[in-house]
């Protein structure tokens, strides 16, 4: 075989290994202990309230461009979620009944696969929380705990914001943890409906399916994260390693073939 035969092999096998490695990685991020409280107000509350958070860009599922912020950290009771949706600057107006709730109101929703490596006869979330602007009206009473088990809320008020100063939609959850596992998964996604925007992380594939949520890999220990840190965090999956070390193993025995030849070549009159 000549060099630059091997050489094509060597190519080749290289690409499908990095391909399946690729195609086998999903988006995940990394949940720290939080540092700073958090009140489920539906704004920064203070200029530090999410400031110990990594901060993660949104993709565009639907509509025009769009800009929107993902952060998240839990205490030992609470994963805490916030939608910072920079783009809905405009509070929707009353659309008229009858129409899907998602079409009606700008809203948030998130939904969640408590067992992410569990396998399920369907591809089904165990649960679909959603927050909603009710643009003042019919807007229900406001429900504390202990009679709520998931705490919610959702304003304009960007005083205080990292992401915009500007007025835009902005939404605030607390999660009881024990809706979840190491990992577990998710799908967060945001409208606006004045502009007909959809926002989602992880990026939206055309399918609500578990198969396509994102993991949330869960801090062990209390951490500080540096802050503003835009991320999304996806670990090297043993896919990925192996294919690695297929690559480095192939690239090794090239050149040892190599030598050799060139040893014989050396070698004869």
């Amino acid at each position: 075989m000549s060099k630059h035969m091997l050489a094509g092999v060597l190519l080749a096998l290289i690409s499908s290994c990095v391909l399946v490695s690729v195609s086998a990685a999903r988006d995940s991020l990394a949940v720290p202990r939080l540092v700073n409280t958090v009140t489920i107000d539906g704004k920064w509350t203070t200029r530090d309230e999410w400031s110990d958070t990594q901060l993660v860009s949104m993709y565009v599922a639907e509509g025009p461009e769009s800009t929107g912020f993902l952060r998240i950290k839990n205490d030992y009771e609470y994963l805490y979620l916030l939608v910072d949706f920079v783009s809905d600057a405009t509070p929707a107006i009353r659309q008229p009944r009858g129409q899907p709730a998602h079409w009606c109101y700008d809203g948030v929703s998130i939904a969640i696969d408590k067992h992410a490596n569990e396998q399920k006869p369907t591809d089904e979330p165990d649960l679909v929380i959603e927050l909603m602007w009710w643009s003042g009206y019919d807007a229900p009473e406001p429900v504390a705990p202990p009679d709520a088990w998931i705490e919610g809320a959702m304003s304009y008020d960007a005083t205080n914001d990292h992401d915009s100063q500007t007025s835009h939609a902005i939404y605030e959850l607390a999660i009881p943890m024990q809706m979840f596992e190491n990992p577990s998964a998710v799908r967060v996604s945001a409208w606006d409906i004045s502009r007909e925007a959809n926002m989602h992380w992880p990026a939206y594939q055309g399918s609500w399916s578990t198969k396509y949520f994102g993991d949330l890999i869960f801090s062990q220990q209390q951490e500080t994260m540096k802050p503003e840190e835009h991320t999304t965090v996806t670990p090297v999956e043993p896919v990925m390693l192996l294919a690695i070390a297929v690559a480095l193993a192939l690239l090794v025995l090239a050149l040892l073939y190599s030598r050799r030849r060139r040893r014989v070549s050396v070698g004869q009159p």
